[in-house]
C-alpha cells in the first residue's frame, strides 16, 4: 500500500485509520491535544478503552479484506498493477464525448442554481458580505434542516455527482489534450468547488482534491513525491484558510501550535464522538438508537426516533448550541455510531463489514474495464470513505448503494446517446 500509488484501500488506510483513528487515539489516551472541553472530560480510562478497541479494528478491517480476497480468488496486488497497464476504454467518439461533457456542464450550472434557489441564506455569502462567523455558523445548520428543495437532488445531485463530472472531466482533459476538454473541466471543478464550500465546511474540498491524486494514479501509474506534498500542502493551506475565516482564528498560530484547533480538527475531530459514545451511552445517554438507517416509512410505522448518536452527543455537551442551530453534531470515528447504536457487538463487528465493503468497491473496479465513468465514480467514493462520518452508511450500504444508482443511471443515458448516434449516422 504505497503513499504513491492511491487506492480505495490504500487511502482508507492512510487518510482515515492512520490520520483520524490510530494517532487521533494516542494523542487523546497520552493528553498530547486537550485545547477542547469535550475532551477534558472524557476519562483516562474511556481514553485507553478507546484506544484498545481502534488497535482491535486495525487488526480486524483488513483480515476482513483479506478474507474477501480469499472467497472471490482475487490477487489485489497482481490485479491492481495488470489494471494500471490497461488502455482506457473511451468507446465513443469525439463528437459525441463533447456533447457528453456539454451536458454534464449544463446540469452542473443546474444543479447549483437550484440548491442556490432554494436556500434561504448562503452561509458563504454570509461570511464574505457580513464578515461574521457565528451567523453563518447558523446560516450552515439551517441551511440544512430548513432547505427547501428535494435533499436527494441537493445531497446526490450536489454533493456526489457534480464532483464526479469534475473527475470524469479530468480523465478526458488528460488523455484527450484538447482545449474544449480543458474548459469543460474548468467549469465543472469550479462549480464542484462552490458547492462543496458554499456551506462553510472545509473538509469536503480538501477530500475533493485528493480524488485528483486517486485520479493521478491510475492516469499515470502513481504519484511523484513532489506531486503528492504539493495536492497535500494545498489541502492543508485550504484548512488553515478556512479555519482563520469561519473561527476568527489566525492561521499561522495555529499552524505553528500543535495542541490547536487545526490539529485537532485533523487528529480529533473525526475519532472524538467514539470515546464520547464509550463515555456517555447507554448510562447518561439512554435514548436508543438501533434503529437509525432504516427507511424511513419503517420509523414511522413503529413510531420510532430517528435521531442519530452523533446529534445526541451534541445535543448533550452543547444543548444551547444546539438549540440555537450553531452546533449540529459530533463526528465520530465508525466504532462511536457502532457502540451507542449496537453495543459490543456492534464494536466487534463493525470492523468487518468495514472491511467488506470497502474491499468490493476495490475489486469490483479491478475486474472490470477501464472507464473513465467508473473510475471517476471510484475516486467519488474513496473520498467519501468518512470513517469519522459513522458506521451505519457502511452497515446499509447507503455509501455506495446511491453512487452506484447515479453511476449506472448516467451510464445508461450515455449509452442511450451512443445508440441514437450510431441509428442517426446509419
Amino acid at each position: 500500500m504505497s503513499l504513491f500509488k492511491l487506492n480505495t484501500v490504500s487511502y482508507v488506510f492512510y487518510f482515515q485509520i492512520i490520520t483520524s483513528a490510530f494517532v487521533g487515539s494516542i494523542l487523546l489516551a497520552t493528553g498530547s491535544i486537550d485545547y477542547h472541553p469535550m475532551v477534558q472530560g472524557i476519562s483516562y480510562g474511556t481514553k485507553i478503552s478507546a484506544w484498545a478497541w481502534v488497535m482491535y479494528s486495525m487488526l480486524t478491517l483488513p483480515l476482513a479484506m483479506l478474507f474477501l480476497n480469499y472467497i472471490f480468488r482475487f490477487q489485489p496486488k497482481a490485479a491492481f498493477n495488470d489494471y494500471l497497464n490497461k488502455p482506457f476504454d473511451f468507446q465513443s467518439n469525439d463528437f459525441l464525448n463533447k456533447m457528453i461533457l456539454s451536458g454534464m456542464v449544463l446540469f452542473a450550472i443546474l444543479i447549483l442554481w437550484y440548491i442556490f434557489h432554494y436556500t434561504n441564506r448562503i452561509p458563504i455569502i454570509t461570511l464574505l458580505t457580513e464578515n461574521n462567523p457565528e451567523q453563518a455558523g447558523i446560516d450552515r445548520v439551517d441551511s440544512k434542516r430548513s432547505f427547501s428543495g428535494l435533499d436527494y437532488i441537493k445531497n446526490l445531485g450536489g454533493v456526489v455527482l457534480v464532483p464526479t463530472l469534475a473527475y470524469f472531466s479530468y480523465i478526458f482533459m488528460v488523455k484527450k489534450k484538447n482545449f474544449f476538454y480543458v474548459i469543460c473541466f474548468l467549469f465543472l471543478f469550479f462549480i464542484s468547488t462552490v458547492l462543496l464550500i458554499y456551506d462553510i465546511q472545509k473538509a469536503p474540498v480538501a477530500f475533493f482534491l485528493f480524488g485528483f491524486l486517486i485520479l493521478h494514479t491510475f492516469l499515470f501509474g502513481g504519484v511523484s513525491a513532489k506531486k503528492f506534498l504539493i495536492f497535500t500542502g494545498l489541502g492543508i493551506g485550504l484548512l488553515l484558510l478556512g479555519y482563520q475565516y469561519t473561527s476568527n482564528v489566525n492561521a499561522f498560530d495555529q499552524f505553528t501550535r500543535f495542541n490547536s484547533a487545526f490539529y485537532g480538527r485533523i487528529f480529533i475531530s473525526g475519532y472524538l464522538g467514539f470515546p464520547l459514545s464509550l463515555e456517555l451511552f447507554p448510562e447518561i445517554i439512554k435514548q436508543p438508537t438501533y434503529q437509525i438507517g432504516l427507511p424511513g416509512f419503517i420509523l414511522n410505522f413503529l413510531n420510532l426516533e430517528n435521531t442519530e448518536s452523533a446529534r445526541l452527543l451534541m445535543a448533550h455537551i452543547n444543548p444551547e448550541g444546539y438549540e440555537k442551530g450553531s452546533a449540529n453534531l459530533v463526528s465520530s470515528y465508525f466504532l462511536g455510531e457502532a457502540y451507542a447504536n449496537y453495543g459490543y457487538i456492534g464494536l466487534l463487528i463493525a470492523p468487518l463489514i468495514v472491511g467488506f465493503v470497502v474491499q468490493s468497491v476495490h475489486i469490483f473496479l479491478l475486474k472490470r474495464p477501464k472507464d473513465p465513468l467508473l473510475l471517476a465514480f471510484y475516486a467519488s467514493i474513496t473520498v467519501k470513505w468518512l470513517l469519522g462520518a459513522g458506521f451505519v452508511s457502511f452497515l446499509y450500504l447507503k455509501i455506495i448503494f446511491f453512487p452506484l444508482v447515479l453511476y449506472f443511471l448516467v451510464k445508461i443515458i450515455i449509452n442511450t446517446l451512443k445508440h441514437f448516434s450510431k441509428e442517426t449516422a446509419t
